[in-house]
């Protein structure tokens, strides 16, 4: 149980995504906003064996609604509540995706009831972690390889970020 802000500092470092998610083979931050330093830009590369995607995604970091966004393709962005717009990337014959976006909206919790409070009396917060995933791909294949695994490989990944998350997170809060 942790709040809603190291939970965004996890999802939002998203150069650090190669190192613990399955699938993902390199994760580059390519631009980040001056002001805030998070990414708005990265080169993401994923693969099975030997088949490997390597694409270019707009990120959106939105530290005061715990919103952490990533787009890529042609497909415009058709959530009203986000500021983020369509993400212009350069696609030929050979790309896996028209389009891939993620949206990632952390909701702070109130505190558990007293009788599941933590050691020493001190009271946890807690997040509920929202996540939706929205792509398409641009071939058939890919389409019906990806059908029969999807489940699969979106458990593994929730499975990487909740390792991370406990791996980190506690650390992040101690400082």
């Amino acid at each position: 149980m942790l709040p809603p802000s190291p939970l965004f500092e996890i999802i939002a470092s998203v150069d650090s995504y190669s190192s613990f998610l399955p699938f993902m083979t390199a994760s580059t931050v390519t631009a980040r906003d001056p002001a805030s330093g998070y990414p708005t830009q990265a080169i993401l590369t994923v693969g099975y064996g030997p088949v490997q995607e390597t694409f270019t995604s707009r990120v959106h970091c939105d530290p005061d609604r715990w919103v952490v966004e990533a787009r890529s393709g042609d497909r415009p962005n058709n959530n009203n509540t986000s500021t983020s717009t369509t993400v212009p990337a350069a696609t030929n014959e050979e790309d896996v995706f028209d389009y891939l976006s993620t949206r990632w909206e952390l909701v702070p919790l109130p505190p558990p009831p007293p009788s599941t409070e933590a050691a020493g009396g001190a009271l946890q917060q807690r997040t509920k972690v929202q996540l939706d995933i929205r792509f398409q791909f641009r071939n058939q294949f890919h389409a019906a390889v990806m059908g029969a695994i999807e489940d699969k490989v979106a458990g593994a990944m929730i499975e990487a970020f909740e390792h991370r998350i406990h791996g980190m997170g506690e650390r992040m809060i101690k400082g």
